[in-house]
C-alpha cells in the first residue's frame, strides 16, 4: 500500500536530508561501478563538476544576467566549430541535448522549405519521431543496405518536391556507424540536410587525429546544413548540454521585453546553464591531447570486448567504428532483463536484433571480464 506523501509542515535538518538523499542515490546505478554498458553518458571529469556548482543558479533564459556564460558559450562555439569545420558565420545554439537539437533542425527545415516530409534513415534516434509529431511533419523511412547503412539508391528514388529535410547519422545509436554523409548530400541537393552527431561529433574528430580512416560528416561537406552534438556524452561534461550548429542564421530569438538581453533564444525559456561553463572547463582542461588519450583507451577496450565476446560465441553485427559494439543474439530483451537482475546495465538493438555495449571511459577491462562472466551464464 502506497503511503500518501504530503508537503512537509516543518523542515528537516541538513544532516537528515543528506542521509535521505544518500539512500535514494543508492537506488541509482553508478558509473563508477563499471557495470553500466548501456549508456552513452559517463562521469563528468572533476573540474566539470566543480565549475558546474559555481554556476548552478545560471539561467540563459534571462541572457542579460549571464554575460559571462555568453562569453564562454562563444568560446565553445569556436572550439567545437574548429573540430567540425564550421564556417565563421555559422550559428550555434546551446540546447538540452540531441533531442532538442533534432527538433530545432526539423523546425528550421519546415520554415525554410515550407514542406512537411522528412526522410529518416532506419537508424534514426527516436527523438525524430517526437519532432515530427510536435511539428506535424511526416516521417518517411529510408531502408538500410546489407551493411546497415542508408540505401543510396532508395534515397535517390525518394527525393521529390514534398521533402523538407533529410537526416543522416554520425554515430548511430545501435551500431555506432557513420552514414555516407557526403554521398547523401550529393543526392539530396538543396533540401535541408541535418546530421545527428550527438554521439559521434566528439568522437570522430579525435579518432581521425589518431589515424582512423573515417568518412567526413561535418561542414566540410557543402550540403550539410545543420549538426547536433552532445558534450554530455563523449564530451564528458555535465548534463544537460547539446550544441546545435546551423550553416544559416535561424531566427529563433523572440522579443522578451521583461527580461534583460536582446531576446530569448532556443526552444526553452528558463534553462539550466551551468553545463556551459562546465564544458568550457572540460575542453580547456583536457585539450585535444586529453580527449585523444581517453578515446584511444575506449577503442582499445572496445577491441578487447569484441575479442572476449568471440570466446563465448557472440559475433559482432559489424566491426565497431567507434566505442559502440553490438552482437547478434536471438533474444536480447530476455538477456537485458536477466543481466539487470544481476546488477548489470546492458542494452539491445532492434535493427537487427542484438546486444549492445557502449564502452565509455568508466568501463575498463576488469569490468568487461566480470560482465562477460555473468553474461555467459544467461545467453
Amino acid at each position: 500500500m502506497n503511503m500518501k506523501y504530503t508537503f512537509p509542515e516543518k523542515g528537516k535538518s541538513k544532516k537528515e536530508i543528506l542521509s535521505l538523499a544518500n539512500k535514494v542515490k543508492e537506488l541509482n546505478q553508478d558509473y563508477t561501478s563499471g557495470r553500466v554498458f548501456g549508456s552513452m553518458c559517463s562521469n563528468p571529469i572533476d573540474i566539470a563538476r566543480d565549475i558546474h556548482k559555481m554556476f548552478v543558479e545560471a539561467n540563459l533564459g534571462n541572457p542579460g544576467l549571464c554575460r559571462g556564460i555568453e562569453k564562454l558559450q562563444g568560446e565553445i562555439q569556436r572550439a567545437v566549430g574548429d573540430l567540425i569545420n564550421a564556417p565563421p558565420d555559422c550559428e550555434m545554439l546551446t540546447t538540452g541535448g540531441g533531442t532538442e537539437g533534432n527538433i530545432l533542425a526539423l523546425w528550421q527545415a519546415r520554415k525554410e522549405m515550407g514542406k512537411g516530409k522528412v526522410i529518416l534513415p532506419m537508424s534514426a534516434h527516436f527523438s525524430f519521431l517526437k519532432a515530427c509529431d510536435l511539428l506535424d511533419m511526416e516521417p518517411v523511412f529510408l531502408p538500410m543496405d546489407d551493411n546497415y547503412l542508408p540505401d543510396l539508391g532508395e534515397l535517390e528514388d525518394m527525393i521529390d518536391d514534398s521533402i523538407a529535410a533529410v537526416v543522416g547519422i554520425a554515430g548511430t545509436t545501435e551500431l555506432g556507424l557513420i552514414e555516407p554523409i557526403k554521398e547523401m548530400a550529393e543526392i539530396i541537393g538543396d533540401i535541408h540536410f541535418h546530421v545527428d552527431a550527438a554521439f559521434g561529433g566528439l568522437v570522430i574528430p579525435f579518432l581521425k587525429d589518431l589515424g582512423y580512416d573515417l568518412p567526413n560528416f561535418d561542414f566540410e561537406i557543402e550540403g550539410v546544413d545543420s549538426i547536433t552534438i552532445d558534450p554530455h556524452k563523449m564530451g564528458l561534461s555535465t548534463i544537460p548540454l547539446g550544441l546545435y550548429y546551423s550553416r544559416k542564421r535561424f531566427p529563433v530569438s523572440v522579443e522578451s521585453p521583461y527580461l534583460s538581453g536582446e531576446g530569448q533564444r532556443t526552444l526553452r525559456g528558463t534553462r539550466t546553464s551551468a553545463s556551459i561553463p562546465a564544458f568550457w572547463a572540460t575542453i580547456n582542461h583536457l585539450g585535444k591531447e586529453g580527449y585523444r588519450k581517453i578515446i584511444a583507451r575506449c577503442m582499445e577496450n572496445t577491441r578487447y570486448l569484441v575479442d572476449s565476446m568471440e570466446v563465448i560465441g557472440l559475433d559482432p553485427i559489424v566491426e565497431p567504428v567507434m566505442n559502440i559494439a553490438s552482437f547478434h543474439h536471438h533474444r536480447p530483451p530476455d538477456v537485458v532483463r536477466e543481466m539487470e537482475l544481476k546488477g548489470w546495465n546492458i542494452s539491445r538493438t532492434v535493427n537487427p536484433n542484438g546486444l549492445r555495449f557502449v564502452i565509455m571511459p568508466h568501463v575498463d577491462t576488469a569490468a568487461i571480464d566480470e560482465m562477460i562472466h555473468e553474461l555467459s551464464k544467461v545467453i
